[in-house]
């Protein structure tokens, strides 16, 4: 078996024991990606393993992805796509009239070419299970937060907290990991047309405590910020910020950190400076 991809790509081969085949990789001036797979001959069984680079655009990244399985599917391989951070996932719904249903486009769009799709903590609130999405491919979604708990430091009299009602199933699993019994969430309204975010405040006490704040991503970091505020307001001692996927858009990381949180936590799916737990022993119990 072979391992196509980069760093993470790296991280799984020698997990599994496998060779590790690097990409070639140039963008053109009007955007077009392009690349070479640096192997001369593909065994059967391949993995692709790729996380978005801290830069690089969404599309860009997701238009490479496909090219190197589309090649690769030419090429007589079987697949095991692994795409950390699942691309348009958020949009699964139609939520007005004219939109598109991302999420399932994107399946549709590896689906009949991999023969197992790996993705870690989708951004599907509104769906069970992303396997409904796949008629063809075998899919997975792989839990990030136990590779947060590894990394983060010894907290005393913890209360992990969500930052939305959705978020209670991540703070459980975070909590179950802590060995603690205290977590919460907190309610968030989004405004569909304006984006505009309103944050509520759950009966619970977080006075003295030290407070493990966790979500599947952060993006401008804004809406933690505030809820990192609000928790200080609420009497809690220090403010430990954990995330899956660091998307972190514009001054994210200054937004986060002007709330003074003790750490700012977050896994690998994608580069970024917070990147500091590793998913790919997750990922590897997969292949």
């Amino acid at each position: 078996m072979q391992v196509i991809g980069d760093s993470l790509g790296a991280k799984i081969a020698k997990i599994i024991d496998a060779d590790h085949i690097k990409l070639d990789e140039r963008v053109f001036p009007d955007g077009e990606v392009n690349f070479r797979i640096l192997g001369e001959k593909f065994d059967r069984n391949v993995v692709v393993a790729m996380r978005k680079g801290m830069t690089e655009n969404i599309n860009t990244y997701l238009a490479k992805i496909y090219f190197v399985v589309k090649t690769l599917y030419k090429e007589g391989c079987d697949i095991d796509l692994v795409l950390p951070y699942f691309a348009y996932a958020r949009q699964d719904k139609v939520f007005r009239p004219g939109e598109p249903l991302s999420s399932e486009f994107v399946a549709q769009l590896f689906d009949p070419l991999v023969k197992k799709f790996i993705t870690v903590t989708a951004h599907t609130h509104r769906r069970d299970s992303i396997m409904p999405m796949f008629k063809h491919a075998k899919a997975l979604n792989v839990s990030g937060v136990p590779a947060l708990a590894n990394v983060l430091p010894a907290v005393e009299d913890a209360f992990v907290i969500g930052p939305d009602t959705e978020s209670i199933v991540w703070a459980k699993e975070m909590a179950d990991c802590l060995g603690t019994k205290d977590y919460g969430a907190f309610d968030k309204k989004r405004d569909i047309n304006t984006g505009a975010i309103k944050i509520t405040a759950k009966d619970f006490d977080v006075k003295g405590k030290n407070v493990v704040m966790v979500d599947d991503m952060v993006s401008t970091g804004g809406t933690t910020a505030r809820a990192a505020e609000y928790i200080k307001s609420m009497g809690a001692k220090d403010i430990h910020m954990t995330f899956v996927h660091p998307v972190l858009a514009r001054n994210a990381l200054e937004v986060l950190f002007s709330a003074n949180p003790q750490s700012v936590i977050s896994t690998n799916t994608i580069e970024s400076p917070v990147s500091i737990g590793d998913v790919s022993p997750f990922i590897a119990e997969h292949l």
